[in-house]
C-alpha cells in the first residue's frame, strides 16, 4: 500500500484509546494514509467528500470512499483494494448510451454526503462494528455536517489528537521531501540577501527569493517545488510588507516550498546598513534564547521543557513581559506551514526521533521591525539534525 500510515503504531494508539477502528476524512489525513488524492470533491473542505477507514486490527485492509470520478485512479495510486465510490457532480463516461446506469437523475450540485455515509455504513456492518467506538476527525468535520453521522450506529470519538500524533513522526520519504524543502528556501535566503538593495520592496524581494529558491531545485535535477511562500517585511511592522528598503530597516525574511503538500518553514533576519543599537541588543537576545532552547532539544525531552528553557533565557535578560506563544512547531502537509506539535507552555508532547520541527525564537516590535530565527530540525535518536544550515546571525546588507 502506498502512504505513510504506520498501522501497527495506529493500532496501538487505537487500542490506548479503546477504539475499534478511525474514519479518516480531513483530506491531508487522507492523502497522508493513503498516498493518492481525496479527489475534487475534497476541495469543498465540507464532510463526506472521501473517507478511509482503518481497523484496530491491522491485519484487516483498509477501505476507501471517493468521489466516483477518481476512484479507479485512487485505487491504482492507493493499492486500496476495496474503494467505493459516490456520485459527484461531474458527468464523465466511458458509455454515454449504457442504459444500466441511473436515467433522468441528475448528479448533486457537489456531493450528497448521505451517499458516502450509506457507504461508511456498509462498511462499520461488514466489520461487525455496529456499537462499537470508532475515532473520527472532529478538528475537521463542520458541525453543519456532524448532524449527519449522528444516524450511524457507533460512538464517534474525537481522534483528532491521535492522528496528529501519528503524523508527527514522518517517514522516510516525508523527511526527504522536508529537507530538500528547507535547503531550497535556505539557499534562497542566501541568495536574496546578496541582492537586497536601498529601494527594494518585499515584493520584489519575494521574487528574487523564489527564482533563487526554484533555482536551487534544478541545480540539484530535481523538479521544482509545488509552491512555495514567503513572508517578507521590510522596516518597522514585521508582518506588513512595508515600503522601500532604506538604510537601517529590518527585514524578516519568513518562508518555505512545498514538495508534493510538504511545506518546509525557515526565516532569518537581515538589515540594510547600520542597526538601530536597540534592534542590535533584542536581535542578540534573541540568538541567545535560540541557542538555550536549542540544548534542550533531543529525544525524551518534554516540548514544554523547550519552551521554558528559551523564554527564561529571554526573562533572565530582562525582557520579562515577552510572552510568545510558541517557540515553533511541526511541519509537514498540513493546510499551513504550521501543524501539532507546539513548542509552547502547555504542550504535552515529548520528542520523539523522526519528528520534524521547524524551532523559532521571533519578535514583532511596532517602529523597529521583525525579528526571527527559525531553523527547520530532524529530531534524530541521539539529538537533532539542521535540515538546512544557514548563519543565524543578523544578515548584514
Amino acid at each position: 500500500m502506498a502512504g505513510y500510515l504506520n498501522r501497527h503504531r495506529a493500532s496501538r494508539l487505537m487500542q490506548e484509546q479503546g477504539l475499534s477502528a478511525l474514519v479518516l476524512a480531513q483530506p491531508e489525513t487522507i492523502s497522508y494514509a493513503t498516498g493518492s488524492f481525496a479527489g475534487v470533491a475534497s476541495f469543498w473542505r465540507r464532510a463526506g467528500a472521501a473517507f478511509v477507514f482503518v481497523s484496530a486490527d491491522e491485519a484487516l485492509p483498509l477501505v476507501a470512499i471517493v468521489g466516483d470520478l477518481q476512484a479507479k485512479a485512487f485505487q491504482q495510486n492507493s493499492g486500496i483494494v476495496d474503494t467505493r465510490s459516490h456520485r459527484i457532480w461531474v458527468e464523465s463516461d466511458t458509455s454515454p448510451l449504457d442504459q444500466s446506469k441511473p436515467r433522468r437523475t441528475p448528479r448533486p450540485a457537489q456531493f450528497d454526503i448521505t451517499n458516502s455515509l450509506t457507504l461508511l455504513r456498509d462498511v462499520i456492518a461488514e466489520r461487525g462494528l455496529e456499537k462499537s467506538r470508532i475515532g473520527l476527525e472532529l478538528s475537521f468535520i463542520p458541525v453543519a455536517d456532524f448532524g449527519a453521522f449522528s444516524k450511524l450506529p457507533v460512538s464517534w470519538i474525537d481522534c483528532s489528537s491521535l492522528v496528529e500524533n501519528l503524523r508527527a513522526i514522518k517517514s522516510n520519504a516525508e523527511i526527504t521531501k522536508l529537507r530538500r524543502a528547507a535547503q531550497y528556501s535556505m539557499e534562497g535566503i542566501s541568495s536574496l540577501t546578496k541582492a537586497i538593495v536601498p529601494g527594494m520592496t518585499a515584493s520584489e524581494m519575494s521574487k528574487i527569493w523564489r527564482d533563487s529558491a526554484l533555482a536551487s531545485a534544478a541545480a540539484r535535477g530535481h523538479p521544482p517545488p509545488q509552491s512555495t511562500w514567503s513572508y517578507i517585511a521590510v522596516g518597522g511592522d514585521g508582518f506588513a510588507p512595508g515600503g522601500s528598503a532604506k538604510s537601517g530597516d529590518i527585514i524578516k525574511i519568513d518562508v518555505g516550498s512545498v514538495i508534493d503538500g510538504y511545506s518546509s518553514d525557515g526565516a532569518r533576519t537581515a538589515v540594510l546598513g547600520r542597526p538601530d543599537p536597540e534592534a542590535v541588543k533584542i536581535f542578540d537576545a534573541l540568538h541567545r534564547s535560540f541557542d538555550e532552547g536549542l540544548k534542550h532539544i533531543e529525544p525524551g525531552n518534554a516540548l514544554k521543557d523547550v519552551y521554558f528553557a528559551a523564554a527564561q533565557k529571554m526573562w533572565d535578560q530582562g525582557f520579562e513581559t515577552y510572552g510568545r506563544g510558541h517557540f515553533g512547531h511541526g511541519v509537514g502537509a498540513s493546510v499551513w506551514s504550521e501543524e501539532w506539535p507546539f513548542i509552547s507552555a502547555d504542550a504535552t508532547a515529548i520528542l520523539e526521533p523522526n519528528m520534524v520541527l521547524a524551532f523559532e525564537t521571533p519578535w514583532y516590535i511596532e517602529g523597529l521591525g521583525g525579528f526571527i530565527i527559525e531553523d527547520q530540525l530532524l529530531i534524530t535518536e541521539r539529538g537533532f539534525e539542521v535540515m538546512a544550515i544557514s548563519d543565524r546571525s543578523l544578515l548584514s546588507i
